[in-house]
């Protein structure tokens, strides 16, 4: 066998700065470090088909070979043992365990070409469809044993423009509606604060940068039933970190998620297309959406189904996201008893709870209770519009296709504390024209908010208020692109059958602004 070494695509980078990973990440709840090695026949040992464990040096071959040894075998375990093993990508067969011992790792090149997409006719997502970690048309799969998957993720972004904030902000400010094509350059605001922190693999600010290619997933499973992740670490990954893509039947517990904060796009858990999920007392710090279901155009199908309990999730962006890049309808989601929050980076996490159709998902039937929220800026974002990303043609028919918009309905938010929170929790649908003037109104639906607190950060705010709230009719939702509204706790508008029900809000000593407003509610 050939001996290989990694050769980074992109030398000049790879750095790692204080406030990048949460130093104080408590491993010991979550993982066992004990779990006991597979004994028996049909455990197929990396080592003994080649691999070493030398810092650099790619076993992708000595793993295959186990891996298809398994797969021979009709099933089996293949066992990663006695340090940390480099690679490219890797794919896992049916009826398989991959077992990864405490102490132990698999690490992935940091040459983008040895990453390599999935044996599948499926289009993959934005960010690419290559992975490290396949588990692509599998059954009866499981990942664990107390050990690592590490993505090097810094090895595929530009260095940051600004080094991670590790002192608060003293003002806290939104850009303009009016400056929306200069939004994230608007200096002293909240947008700009963790933008200009975010290490990108794209020009994002027309310097003349190449755009660096990078692989698409840490762990990539797909068209895949009868799934489990238990007891084991993602560390560093290099943008979505665990996709779960067209799957059915798939449990997360006992599992961490260890990412660079400021590596763009470095979502947690991305479920997408998936129906009869279950995530369940997991640990996640990166720095894209903390958990996100999504349903891409291009799967086809409904989902529902999910329930998420008993999660810690520190995110940049968003802790618990529903919608973009979705258009198929999403249905029976429960999430319950998780701490959304960050404790050691700013500004804190752009929103706690956010549930978005954009591109023509119908939502419904969504609950989110028992949470607690600490350093969320905005607590919750409930929000619809026509940004349209599969480009459907206009149509005078509203509802017969996704160019006028999803619906979102029957939401619950219940028993919820947020402390330190920075803007009002938005509620909004739209209101839009034919190309004859005549007036569309595509309202959210049966919104219950129940047994809501929410605490001011007391810091000082600078509000500019707009003579007209901007629709927000096309652009991609965030709680911070909106502009100034003018209610500090909540902000509703074209909403239909939503009642408010124990709602306190703490505003800022120095706030002017009324805690509820709504606008054509109805």
């Amino acid at each position: 066998m050939k001996v290989e070494y990694d050769n980074p695509t992109y030398p000049q980078f790879g750095n790692i700065y204080k406030g990048d990973y949460y130093e104080e990440l408590p491993f010991e709840k979550y993982i066992d470090f004990e779990q006991p090695l597979p004994q028996g026949e049909n455990v197929f040992d990396i080592r003994d088909f080649g691999a070493v464990a030398e810092e650099k040096r790619l076993n992708t071959e000595a793993f295959m070979a186990a891996s298809n040894a398994c797969k021979k075998a009709g099933g089996g375990t293949i066992l990663v043992a006695g340090g940390s093993y480099w690679m490219g990508t890797v794919e896992i067969p049916s009826n398989t365990t991959l077992f990864i011992a405490a102490g132990s790792e698999l690490v992935a090149s940091r040459d983008v070409t040895k990453m390599q997409a999935p044996n599948s006719d499926q289009e993959g997502n934005e960010h690419g469809n290559s992975g490290f970690i396949l588990i692509n048309e599998a059954e009866n799969v499981v990942v664990t044993g107390g050990g690592r998957i590490c993505g090097n993720g810094e090895w595929y972004v530009y260095e940051p423009r600004e080094l991670p904030a590790l002192e608060p902000f003293p003002l806290t400010a939104v850009a303009r509606r009016d400056q929306a094509a200069e939004i994230n350059v608007v200096p002293d605001t909240v947008r700009y604060y963790y933008r200009q922190r975010i290490r990108y693999a794209e020009d994002k600010y027309n310097e003349g940068k190449a755009f660096l290619e990078r692989p698409g997933f840490l762990v990539l499973t797909r068209n895949s039933k009868h799934i489990k992740f238990e007891n084991i670490i993602l560390h560093g990954s290099m943008a979505w970190t665990l996709n779960l893509e067209r799957c059915v039947d798939v449990t997360v517990r006992n599992f961490v998620i260890d990412n660079n904060r400021h590596v763009a796009n470095c979502d947690g858990i991305d479920i997408s297309n998936s129906s009869n999920v279950r995530i369940d007392h997991c640990f996640i710090s990166c720095a894209d959406d903390g958990i996100v279901i999504k349903n891409h155009d291009h799967c086809h199908c409904d989902m529902e189904n999910v329930w998420i309990t008993d999660c810690t999730i520190l995110s940049v962006m968003n802790a618990f996201k529903l919608g973009t890049e979705t258009s198929g309808a999403i249905r029976n989601i429960l999430v319950e008893n998780c701490h959304f929050c960050m404790p050691d980076i700013y500004p804190g996490s752009v929103s706690g709870i956010s549930v978005v159709s954009c591109d023509g998902s119908n939502i419904q039937n969504v609950t989110v209770r028992n949470i607690t929220m600490d350093k969320i800026v905005c607590p919750l974002y409930i929000f619809l519009n026509m940004r349209n990303r599969y480009k459907d043609p206009y149509t005078d028919e509203v509802g017969s296709n996704r160019y006028w918009g999803g619906s979102v309905s029957n939401i619950v938010i219940e028993n919820v504390r947020a402390t330190n929170a920075e803007l009002p929790s938005i509620i909004t649908g739209f209101e839009a024209e034919k190309r004859d003037g005549t007036k569309v109104r595509k309202a959210v639906q049966n919104i219950l908010v129940k047994d809501f607190e929410v605490i001011y950060r007391d810091n000082e705010e600078k509000i500019t208020l707009p003579e007209t709230f901007d629709e927000l009719l096309f652009d991609y939702p965030e709680s911070n692109a909106h502009g100034d509204v003018d209610a500090c706790g909540i902000w509703i508008r074209h909403a239909d059958n939503i009642r408010l029900d124990n709602v306190n809000i703490t505003p800022r000593s120095c706030n002017t602004r009324d805690i509820i407003k709504k606008y054509d509610v109805r």
